[in-house]
């Protein structure tokens, strides 16, 4: 089944972030990581996640208050990269420390999509 994964929102302090949802909202976090320079955390919001991503200052931060992106979990990962390419979408493909792969691509309207493989 393909379905909501995750929401990532960039935000300017995780910790920050993080003590907010989960006072306000009871949000728990599942897990942290680091990418290159970016902190990146996942809260439980009960059937999917919410991504909070802290990057530095400075060029290729993000702007104010933007969502980034939508990520949707998908059982054949091949078969829907492939897709993907098929329709013509030029695909940013990551691999994560623990081998699963990621690819984010824009929608019509330039909003970011990210496929992710799930974990088997």
């Amino acid at each position: 089944m393909n379905g909501l994964d995750h929401v990532g929102l960039y935000v300017k302090d995780i910790a920050r972030s993080v003590v907010f949802y989960g006072e306000t909202l009871g949000f728990q976090v599942t897990s942290t990581m680091e990418l290159g320079e970016a902190k990146i955390a996942f809260l439980d919001i009960g059937g999917a996640l919410l991504e909070f991503i802290e990057r530095p200052e400075g060029p290729g931060a993000p702007p104010d208050g933007r969502w980034n992106h939508t990520a949707y979990g998908v059982d054949d990962y091949d078969a829907m990269e492939s897709k993907l390419e098929g329709l013509g979408l030029e695909l940013r493909k990551v691999t994560l420390d623990d081998g699963k792969r990621i690819a984010f691509f824009k929608d019509p309207d330039g909003h970011d999509v990210e496929i992710m493989e799930k974990s088997q």
